[in-house]
């Protein structure tokens, strides 16, 4: 177990190294992981338009947002294959790259968002190695510090558990709950102690990025 924690940290380390360099762009032989899935850009045309593809042929097409540094939208080819997760062509995509970290952020029409791929130097093997080590975690553990995915959060059970999570990162920070059942349940929670501002609460990006995946992922679910 210890040796696995220490991979985990030494992922932590390199990743952060790696997005240390603030990105202008998106280039040719950029690698971004979504949780299962490898993407490696093998064109960028005109500074403007994106394609990537994954080991099964699969492809994933962006264009740049004139005027908006960062921002592309899903754009749809003649290869590319309709986006996982439920995503739609024409939703926005935000190359983020703040607070040592370099991912791209798929977001809802709502602007919340909804899927996650980050930049990495590993290949497809050594990605899915990682990824299972952050399931060998506690959600509680990473839910702050970690940026999650949609194929983690498809392994939690059930939506009220995905809920718990979700609201536990807004727990730890004091915020004060209407729910009753939220009150009752983190009450419980040795380390909860509810303020009286739940406006003054600040959630780093990590956090409020992971709460918005987290609310995609209980949308998703039928039960």
């Amino acid at each position: 177990m210890n040796k696995m924690k220490n991979l985990s940290v030494l992922f932590t380390m390199l990743f952060c190294m790696l997005c240390g360099v603030q990105a202008q762009t998106i280039k040719v032989n950029d690698k971004f992981f979504d949780g299962s899935t490898l993407y490696t850009v093998y064109e960028v045309r005109m500074d403007k338009y994106v394609r990537m593809t994954d080991p099964y042929g699969g492809e994933l097409a962006l264009e740049k947002t004139a005027g908006k540094p960062g921002m592309y939208t899903l754009q749809p080819t003649a290869q590319a294959d309709e986006p996982p997760f439920g995503a739609r062509f024409g939703w926005k995509v935000q190359y983020i790259r703040q607070d040592g970290m370099n991912f791209l952020a798929i977001r809802k029409p709502s602007g919340d968002v909804m899927w996650t791929m980050v930049l990495t130097p590993n290949n497809l093997d050594e990605c899915l190695e990682l990824q299972n080590l952050m399931k060998q975690d506690m959600p509680s553990e990473i839910t702050s510090n970690t940026l999650l995915n949609r194929p983690y959060l498809a392994d939690i059970p059930n939506k009220k558990e995905l809920r718990l999570m979700r609201n536990e990162i807004l727990a730890r920070h004091g915020y004060r709950f209407k729910s009753k059942d939220l009150q009752e349940w983190f009450g419980q929670q040795y380390w909860y102690h509810p303020g009286n501002n739940n406006d003054a609460i600040k959630l780093s990006l990590i956090e409020q990025v992971n709460v918005q995946l987290i609310k995609s992922e209980e949308d998703s679910r039928v039960e």
